[in-house]
């Protein structure tokens, strides 16, 4: 659904479709020998060729990519090329933020490459303080903050701005969700009273290869999943996320494999957990 082929009545928002996904985990495998490491590297491309694919199908305005989208910083130059040209491919902007495994900083595997000039619709979010990303013709502003690997006390979402001007206000971040069965252990913690302080129409998460949403106030916030599963044991699906006229937000989780939608209501929900009053 472009936005250019919706009109808005008066006093509505324009109408966009997202596509959100993370954990994307390109190069894994580069380094690896034999035929079942081949074929595990071949998967993760194939699942990322055919993300864009659903992007270019389903004609959405932007795509949204959490964190963790290259696997590490020794991938081989063939795989960062070959990411930048399917990025190309979509035709529409396209917002990276990096996650722990591909973080920003001097070692950043985004130094390796002109993404500008094989990508030029890529926004590659690059400020561990946060930035904002405000694509051209499109009424969205994208705000995040980038892994740098060099804090473990690093929170996605911690002191994040208030919205800024533009009809829609998204977040993106890549982290923990703190739930009251999640391990505290963990690092990058996300909690439920700054998504909801952030009042965003939509909070895209990463880090976690399995769909779900989460707890944020008013506002909707999921993790997409994998596309291709490093475990093998989920993933396989990506969000569409429609930013309606009347100002409401609806995701589906499509599926690559040709499986049937899992609709908005029906997308596993997990409660927030409160924050520790000592962090």
């Amino acid at each position: 659904m472009n936005s250019s082929d919706t009109g808005a009545g008066s006093g509505s928002k324009p109408p966009l479709r997202l596509l959100h996904t993370s954990d994307v985990h390109l190069g894994a495998y580069d380094h690896g020998r034999g035929d079942h490491l081949d074929g595990m590297r071949a998967g993760l491309e194939d699942a990322f060729r055919r993300t864009v694919d659903k992007a270019v199908n389903e004609q959405v305005d932007a795509m949204l990519i959490a964190g963790d989208f290259i696997d590490n910083a020794r991938v081989r130059d063939e795989t960062l090329h070959n990411a930048a040209a399917e990025i190309a491919r979509t035709g529409v902007p396209v917002v990276v933020l990096p996650g722990n495994h591909d973080h920003v900083g001097p070692s950043s595997l985004y130094n390796r490459i002109d993404w500008a000039a094989e990508a030029p619709n890529l926004h590659l979010m690059r400020e561990p303080g946060g930035e904002t990303v405000a694509p051209d013709g499109l009424d969205v502003e994208i705000w995040g903050r980038s892994h740098t690997e060099q804090d473990p006390r690093f929170t996605p979402f911690a002191d994040a701005p208030p919205r800024g001007e533009a009809a829609w206000q998204i977040g993106i971040g890549h982290g923990h969700f703190i739930h009251p069965g999640a391990a505290l252990q963990h690092s990058f913690h996300i909690y439920e009273e700054e998504l909801q302080a952030m009042d965003r129409d939509y909070v895209a998460l990463g880090h976690w290869e399995r769909l779900v949403r989460v707890a944020a106030g008013g506002t909707t916030a999921a993790y997409s999943g994998a596309p291709e599963s490093l475990s093998g044991s989920v993933g396989g699906r990506v969000l569409l996320v429609d930013l309606q006229a009347d100002g409401s937000v609806r995701i589906e989780a499509s599926s690559l494999d040709g499986e049937a939608p899992v609709w908005h209501d029906d997308i596993p929900f997990l409660e927030g957990a409160e924050a520790d009053p000592r962090r």
